[in-house]
């Protein structure tokens, strides 16, 4: 797998999307510092993040 790249953000919000699933978000605006990097993620419920939850996004072609 090559990594393409890894940024360690907070986790700003986290939506209940439904039964299954939640949605772990930070939407810093890029528009006014384009070196910041922002995610939209949706994962199982369980994983026991909250707002404020410092996580590391890593994205690999595989």
């Amino acid at each position: 797998m090559a990594k393409v790249l890894e940024f360690e953000s907070d986790i700003e919000f986290v939506a209940d999307i439904n039964d299954a699933k939640d949605c772990l978000m930070s939407q810093d605006p890029p528009q006014e510092n384009p070196n910041v990097l922002w995610f939209n993620i949706d994962i199982p419920k369980g994983h026991g993040l909250k707002a404020g939850d410092r996580v590391r996004v890593t994205v690999e072609k595989i």
